[in-house]
């Protein structure tokens, strides 16, 4: 057996290496300078991410409040046994034709 495995060894020591392990050094570097250039930026996109965020909140909050006021000064109906009700499946497939 150790016969084998020593033949083995001196037959991967005579192949020739293959050649991206000559580059492997300038690709962890390269990959190193890309992890740490996204690093840097993650706090300018956090930013524009959280300025996105608050300017929804803000318009939700602007048009739905002038929805409310809209609806809010509209004369509303009480009446549960009025002649005309605005809601009612007459009512709603005579506006339809």
């Amino acid at each position: 057996m150790e016969d084998k495995l020593d033949a083995l060894i001196m037959a991967a020591r005579a192949e020739a290496p293959p050649a991206a392990y000559h580059t492997i050094e300038q690709r962890v570097w390269n990959d190193v300078e890309r992890v740490r250039t996204a690093r840097r930026s993650a706090p300018m996109i956090f930013a524009g991410r959280a300025a996105a965020v608050a300017g929804a909140l803000v318009l939700g909050i602007a048009g739905g409040g002038m929805t409310a006021v809209a609806v809010a000064r509209e004369a509303q109906e009480v009446s549960a046994f009025s002649i005309k009700t605005e809601l009612a499946p007459s009512t709603l497939l005579d506006h339809h034709g």
